[in-house]
């Protein structure tokens, strides 16, 4: 819904009373067409719900979506004005972030979102109702709102007007380690939550997109070829099977999506699957190399500067893509255009990076921050210790994406390097930002 002037609030007062009234009113109204909704977005706001908003991806995404806001196309006045409804669980530690973390991201979407960014403290295995978001909507405007309706019941589904044009799921139980040692709660946490916000989206009609993750086809180390969304998962062909809780929960989740995609054809063009693959960039989530690696580097109090490698270096890959071209092709995809039915895409750089290198990425770049912040500027590359272990259970060999579908069907392509994303990585952890808010 637009809350855009107070004509438009008093009309929706009016409706909701009409509805009361008259029963089935209220279920033709619940049903609006399509030529309703684009008339509510003449008016002034989008409205995007994004789940885990306090985690990784998904706080630089709901920080994306509020600061490139007046960069789209002049001919795109729908998504000019975006309110941004976020949703997480804040005092409660699930897989790797910290309490501490949490608060200090939310603190930050709200200094950039002001009153653009509505937060809502919940665990969405509970349940997540259209009344919630319409009755944040409407704590926001309320002092705005001449017609507020203190009678609203928030249990009442058919007193709810058309809110929320985008969903982008990206709550998950992330990692391999912890869904290794927890994989029931990776199922109640990445399976139920997607068939609870597939729901939201099929009754509020908003495009949704799942994150789901680029280790659904497994390991490709055999193979040594780029992993294309029309290939079979859960070893279809023979040798892609997943290799941990985590990659068969999501695999599972997306089940759930497709599922709705085929009963419900009317929404089935309104969602996408967005198989993520490495992702990194500022913020980070702890328990991730680049993120722990420039932890060690970087601690003023670490005097012994070294990085642990499991195993050789070059025996594995993965397709690393900077977290600010992620969200792009997040963006895109839950605004495309293209494709008639419900679509699956890549989302990441299609270029398979060693171990070896990027252990050599995060060396140089370490060390040019190191100095910069050092009086003596006698740090090197040297310096820096490496330490080769074991590959742990669980990690796969290789994977990399083929992202001709994302050029297709988004138009999209990531823009920064490795090496650019590293060296402007290792330059937050060594920032006042990150020093003040989030070292622990």
């Amino acid at each position: 819904m637009r809350f855009g002037g107070d004509t438009k609030r008093s009309s929706a007062c009016r409706e909701r009373k009409r509805r009361k009234r008259c029963p089935r009113f209220a279920a033709f109204a619940f049903a609006a067409s399509e030529d309703e909704k684009e008339m509510q977005r003449n008016f002034g706001e989008t409205v995007v719900v994004v789940t885990g908003c306090l985690g990784f991806i998904g706080s630089n995404l709901v920080s994306h979506l509020l600061e490139r806001r007046n960069n789209r196309s002049q001919d795109d006045d729908v998504h000019e004005n975006v309110i941004i409804i976020g949703i997480d669980v804040l005092d409660v530690e699930k897989g790797p972030y910290k309490k501490e973390d949490k608060r200090a991201n939310l603190n930050r979407l709200m200094q950039i979102g002001k009153r653009r960014f509505v937060f809502i403290d919940r665990d969405i295995s509970l349940g997540i109702e259209l009344s919630m978001i319409e009755r944040e909507l409407r704590k926001r405007n309320k002092k705005k709102d001449e017609d507020f309706d203190d009678d609203f019941d928030a249990e009442d589904d058919s007193n709810v007007f058309k809110t929320i044009d985008g969903i982008i799921h990206c709550a998950a139980y992330s990692g391999v380690k912890d869904t290794l040692e927890d994989p029931s709660l990776a199922f109640r946490a990445n399976v139920e939550t997607t068939a609870i916000m597939i729901e939201l989206a099929k009754r509020s009609e908003a495009n949704f997109v799942f994150l789901s993750s680029g280790a659904t086809y497994g390991d490709n180390f055999e193979r040594k070829k780029p992993s294309r969304e029309d290939e079979g998962i859960m070893g279809d062909d023979g040798k892609s099977m997943p290799q941990s809780p985590y990659a068969l929960s999501k695999i599972a989740a997306e089940a759930v999506v497709r599922s709705y995609a085929r009963a419900f054809t009317e929404i089935e063009r309104r969602i996408t699957i967005t198989r993520i693959f490495t992702c990194f960039g500022n913020y980070g989530r702890p328990d991730m190399a680049i993120t722990r690696f420039m932890q060690t580097l970087l601690d003023d109090e670490n005097r012994e500067k070294k990085l642990t490698m499991f195993g050789d270096g070059d025996e594995s890959w993965r397709d690393y893509c900077h977290v600010s071209d992620v969200c792009s092709g997040i963006e895109k995809a839950l605004w495309r255009e293209n494709g008639s039915t419900c679509e699956t895409v890549n989302v990441s750089r299609g270029e398979a990076v060693t171990l070896r290198r990027l252990v050599s990425s995060v060396q140089k770049a370490a060390s040019e921050e190191l100095k910069a912040s050092s009086k003596t500027s006698s740090e090197s590359d040297d310096d820096i210790k490496i330490i080769v272990e074991p590959r742990r259970p669980g990690d796969v060999g290789g994977t990399f994406a083929d992202v001709t579908k994302a050029k297709d069907l988004l138009d999209f392509e990531a823009k920064i390097s490795l090496e650019e994303g590293v060296a402007s990585v290792a330059n937050w952890y060594n920032s006042d930002e990150y020093k003040k808010h989030f070292k622990r």
